[in-house]
């Protein structure tokens, strides 16, 4: 990635593209997620979305817990908005996910 190298709050990354070696990970991650906390500015949290997207995160989710929805941009398209029910994107193995179970599971101690 160029010099600004953005750092997710949570960064998922294909087995394949793993090192043995520690290190930093050549390239952005192919799934990000942020989760956005009341301070934050969301403009400044999709720049940073936006940034990745453009040099190669296939997927990323901002989680606003407050309004309880997740925004989900994929490649480079526009974001959609899920809330509640709805099933979310996800890379590999993952199905079913709900917008409300991965609010649960930021609320978890």
């Amino acid at each position: 990635m160029p010099p600004l190298s953005p750092v997710p709050d949570i960064a998922v990354v294909k087995s394949d593209r793993l090192s043995e070696v520690d290190g930093p990970l050549p390239g952005p991650p192919d799934w990000l997620i942020e989760i956005r906390s009341p301070d934050q500015s969301t403009l400044d949290l999709q720049n940073k979305i936006l940034h990745c997207l453009s040099n190669g995160t296939q997927l990323a989710w901002l989680i606003d817990i407050q309004r309880q929805q997740i925004w989900v941009w994929e490649n480079q398209e526009l974001p959609l908005v899920y809330a509640v029910t709805d099933i979310l994107p996800t890379l590999g193995n993952i199905s079913d996910l709900t917008v409300e179970a991965v609010i649960a599971m930021t609320q978890q101690r």
